[in-house]
């Protein structure tokens, strides 16, 4: 490794050393005393304060903390009890500690709620942490305002959360959530209301939620276990992943994988993203480009519009599928829906149940294959620019030509029956018999 790549590396490591210390507080531009001290070799001190708030408690509690930690659980309990925490660094002991004994916690109480802050808009210097604990009556609202650090609420009624660039928890809450943070995880479980979670740059698990869930991340990954209600997600470059979810689900991401398993009617939109979706109790309509989209055990209409994409489905139990793509093959199995399927530059090939509904499939410079049910009789049109057909079962074709065009046409006095519709050019068509499913 060249001295230029040494130095590129030292640097780096420097630089998110320094963030680190900036971002926590340890270190603080406001805190360099350009004199005898810069303010960068702290020594830490800490401090705290209890107080218990006595009943009657308003209905909801409100945090602002500028920057530090806050941690509200619930109990069985009427009144409340605050452990209030400092975080001091400086240059020296001594001096810290007696900075620690400045800081304040506010208390302001309304007849609809009480306020908790603290005095850091007094400080020049504000290279300090402070962090409110409490213990507060099951049956509380709790709203938190909070910078660089993390937030916990276990055990209260409501939960209203907006973090600055830092780790969210919240469980077992009663009502309804709004979490919000950026550059670090969220996490909501045990949520017995609708949640609303905002993210960026970090990840989202939200589990055991009753009530509907919307998700919005960025350049991270979204998991979702175990919802009650319908669960909107979504965000740019974020990986998805949903599981056991009883209502519909809508995602919208781009250039990562997304997973659906056992879930509601389904709407997956975006671009760059592979998509794998199986049990899905309703429709399934995905918009992609670029990567592979596969679908099982689909309840529902099978939608697939998509641009240089592979396309693979099994067991589309709805009545229809239509699929648009290029450049990839297309692949269903296991189906009796009556099918649409374009593609340009991509080979299809179809294994159905039976031909009670039609099939039309257009290609261009890609093959047709058909594996026709064994007993069936549908009235078939295949057709290749370029290409040929070939006939593959042991009744005899109604017209079997070649001029340029390759066609075959049978079963065409079977005037109540489906038609099945095959096309491409510059390559072929085979249609062989199949196996029935029953």
């Amino acid at each position: 490794m060249k001295f230029r790549e040494v130095l590129l590396v030292v640097v780096l490591i420097l630089a998110g050393f320094v963030f680190f210390q900036v971002k926590t507080g340890r270190w603080s531009l406001d805190d360099v005393n350009w004199g005898d001290d810069i303010g960068i070799l702290h020594q830490e001190v800490t401090a705290e304060e209890t107080r218990t708030i006595e009943a009657p408690l308003p209905p909801a509690i409100e945090i602002v903390n500028g920057q530090g930690w806050v941690e509200i659980r619930g109990a069985d309990q009427d009144f409340a009890q605050l452990t209030f925490k400092k975080v001091v660094w400086r240059r020296k002991e001594e001096d810290a500690r007696e900075f620690a004994g400045q800081i304040k916690y506010t208390l302001t109480a309304a007849a609809d709620k009480l306020t908790l802050s603290t005095n850091r808009d007094e400080f020049r210097r504000k290279n300090f942490e402070t962090g409110f604990v409490l213990t507060v009556p099951r049956s509380t609202v709790v709203r938190v305002t909070n910078g660089y650090g993390t937030v916990r609420i276990e055990g209260v009624k409501e939960a209203t959360v907006r973090n600055r660039h830092g780790e969210v928890y919240a469980s077992n809450i009663d009502g309804p959530c709004v979490l919000e943070t950026s550059y670090d995880d969220l996490e909501a479980g045990d949520i017995r209301g609708a949640c609303q979670i905002v993210n960026s740059h970090g990840d989202v698990r939200a589990f055991s939620v009753k009530g509907d869930l919307q998700v919005g991340t960025s350049y991270a990954r979204i998991r979702v276990e175990d919802a009650g209600g319908k669960a909107d997600l979504g965000g740019s470059n974020t990986d998805v992943e949903a599981r056991r979810v009883a209502g519909s689900v809508t995602v919208d991401t781009s250039y990562e994988k997304v997973l659906l398993d056992d879930v509601g009617p389904a709407l997956v939109t975006g671009h760059n993203m592979a998509v794998t979706a199986g049990n899905v109790r309703g429709d399934l309509e995905v918009r992609t480009s670029y990567e592979p989209v596969r679908a099982t055990d689909v309840q529902g209409r099978l939608t697939v519009d998509a641009h240089n994409a592979s396309v693979t489905a099994t067991g589309i139990a709805g009545p229809s599928i239509s699929v648009q793509t290029s450049y990839e093959n297309v692949s269903l199995a296991d189906f009796a829906a009556e099918v649409s399927v374009v593609n340009r530059n991509g080979g299809v090939t179809l294994r159905p149940r039976d031909l009670k509904r039609g099939l039309d499939v257009r290609t261009e410079h890609g093959p047709i294959e058909l594996f026709w049910p064994s007993g069936e009789r549908a009235r078939l049109e295949a057709r290749s620019k370029g290409g040929s057909v070939s006939w593959g079962l042991a009744d005899k074709p109604d017209v079997d030509e070649t001029n340029g065009v390759s066609l075959i046409k049978a079963y065409s006095g079977e005037t109540a029956a489906p038609l099945v519709y095959l096309s491409t050019s510059y390559d072929d068509i085979r249609i062989e018999e199949g196996g029935r499913k029953f």
